[in-house]
């Protein structure tokens, strides 16, 4: 899919973060998908990545999955994801999608781009109100493949902030919430295992700095 298209993170990120954000931070760096060969984009980020050295602050969110069981970062349940993966190339199921495109609806029908107002050192970012078009969402549904991070970029990060919203547009993520602090990680490696590959959601629970933001809809 499109950088530019409406229905990106990319595009998510700017509007949710705002402008002031974006004026202390001057860019990130996204996964490329508009691309025909997402297995060597994947390894390209990913030595990228390396090559940045320790990730400061990682990002994330929490997805509902069938039995209150969740995805992170994309990593689906029995998906096979180990503690050594850095990241992978994930289908797309059509209820993924249809969450992915919901979620982003239930934002606001306009989205908040900014766009680099000069290249100097002190750039500035206009806002410019942009709406999203019926040939944005046609793209975004012929996906067929996602690129996420894995288990181990989550556990080497050095403070993980999670946001955890939209339980009024996916109300599963309360159960899915509830299972998540309420599971009780078990001490045998491969009974672990099975949890972490059931309930993908727990791998933020193994790393020992997370701040999660949830909205008080997530708890009722």
């Amino acid at each position: 899919m499109r950088m530019e298209n409406s229905f990106s993170f990319v595009r998510d990120f700017e509007r949710l973060l705002g402008p002031d954000f974006f004026r202390k931070v001057k860019s990130f760096t996204a996964m490329r998908t508009d691309t025909e060969d997402l297995e060597v984009e994947l390894i390209r980020y990913l030595e990228q990545l390396e090559s940045r050295g320790e990730i400061d602050v990682l990002f994330l969110g929490l997805g509902p999955e069938q039995n209150a069981a969740s995805h992170l970062a994309y990593i689906k349940p029995n998906s096979g994801a180990a503690a050594t993966d850095l990241a992978g190339v994930i289908p797309i199921s059509a209820d993924i999608l249809n969450h992915h495109i919901a979620k982003f609806k239930a934002g606001g029908v306009r989205y908040a781009r900014f766009q680099r107002a000069n290249e100097s050192p002190d750039t500035n970012f206009t806002e410019a109100e942009e709406t999203f078009s019926e040939a944005d969402e046609s793209e975004c549904r012929r996906a067929t493949h996602i690129l996420t991070l894995g288990p181990a970029t989550i556990l080497r990060a050095n403070r993980i902030v999670q946001s955890i919203v939209d339980a009024d547009t996916a109300p599963a993520k309360r159960a899915s919430f509830r299972r998540l602090i309420e599971t009780e990680i078990s001490n045998d490696p491969e009974t672990r295992q099975h949890q972490l590959d059931e309930n993908p959601g727990l791998w933020i629970r193994l790393n020992s700095n997370v701040r999660s933001l949830i909205l008080p809809n997530v708890l009722t």
